[in-house]
């Protein structure tokens, strides 16, 4: 069956309304594009990575000492290594310790490392408080550990602690027992150092003739409308510092995924949301670079079903002629 394609070439920044990571396109006083479309599919995404992995919402977690002090460990939103979130949080963490009632002493607060095989651990301080027989540090956070967290916690799939490997399931108690052989609390996985390592690219708009809806593993992520998911590492070469710089994706997808349009609809009006790794619309603290999408719409060739169908109906005419 003969089929002609023509291009969508979508820039986020002719949004006619909505936000970066929703938005509406159409077309002022006509269609996108025109014609019998019959199907739609991606053929290529650029993708400016402008999203920091430590962002507004998702820097903040809490060190509470034996005696009962909160030290509450907020991080600047930005883009961070392994070695600059270490750094920027041993800093905190010292600098909150100094200003606490009464002041914690250096050596007598938890510190963090971040090793060579990209794992975070907290370390228990080698002073425990005098008269203290089960010195003890419990760390919390919003998601990861949210059980007395102090502030807001959230049910978003994520806060700054999942972002460097730690886990809910885990154990988040730090202890200077000098019985213990191993005062300190590691990450339960390597850290992703990402604040989402995939972007689903959604369209409610362009699926709506599906008759089958879409399937995920996880409970947190959307489940249906995605026309493409967006990786962020890089599948040419290997980039050391995805998601921990600012950089661009580019991908052309060789088995994109067709959406199921009409035979007789032109296409009006192009919906675009944007979300996270576990589900959530796509944050950014910064102002995001535009990105780009190139769409193929395939149209039925009509003048060739045309001619099929002339040449079928003068077989049968002569056929039937011959019994005359």
């Amino acid at each position: 069956m003969p089929w002609t394609n023509a291009s969508i070439v979508l820039n986020s920044r002719d949004r006619t309304s909505g936000q970066y990571n929703n938005a509406q396109f159409n077309a002022q006083g006509q269609n996108i594009i025109q014609g019998q479309i019959h199907s739609i599919s991606v053929n290529e995404v650029n993708f400016p990575y402008d999203i920091p992995n430590i962002q507004e919402g998702f820097n903040t977690f809490e060190l509470i000492a034996p005696t009962g002090e909160i030290l509450i460990i907020t991080i600047i939103p930005g883009f961070y290594s392994g070695t600059e979130l270490e750094t920027a949080i041993n800093d905190a963490i010292a600098a909150e310790a100094a200003v606490a009632s009464p002041v914690i002493p250096v050596g007598d607060y938890p510190t963090l490392t971040y090793d060579t095989q990209n794992i975070f651990y907290f370390t228990a301080p080698a002073n425990p408080p005098p008269g203290n027989p089960t010195p003890t540090w419990a760390i919390f956070s919003p998601y990861t550990f949210p059980a007395a967290f102090t502030l807001g916690t959230n049910t978003l799939g994520k806060d700054i602690l999942s972002i460097m490997g730690f886990e809910r399931n885990q154990y988040n108690i730090l202890s200077s027992d000098p019985a213990l052989d191993d005062p300190s609390v590691q990450a339960a996985q390597s850290a992703t150092l990402s604040f989402t390592q995939y972007i689903d690219i959604c369209s409610p708009q362009l699926c709506k003739g599906q008759r089958f809806r879409d399937g995920s593993t996880t409970n947190l992520a959307r489940r249906s409308d995605v026309i493409c998911r967006l990786y962020i590492s890089n599948n040419v070469a290997t980039q050391e510092e995805e998601g921990q710089r600012p950089f661009v994706i580019n991908r052309q997808f060789n088995n994109a995924r067709v959406m199921k349009w009409t035979l007789d609809n032109s296409v009006g009006t192009i919906d675009i949301q944007l979300y996270d790794d576990v589900g959530q619309p796509l944050t950014t603290t910064w102002q995001p670079r535009p990105f780009q999408i190139t769409l193929n719409c395939y149209e039925k060739d009509t003048d060739g079903d045309d001619n099929a169908l002339t040449h079928k109906l003068k077989e049968l005419i002569g056929g039937a002629a011959s019994y005359m």
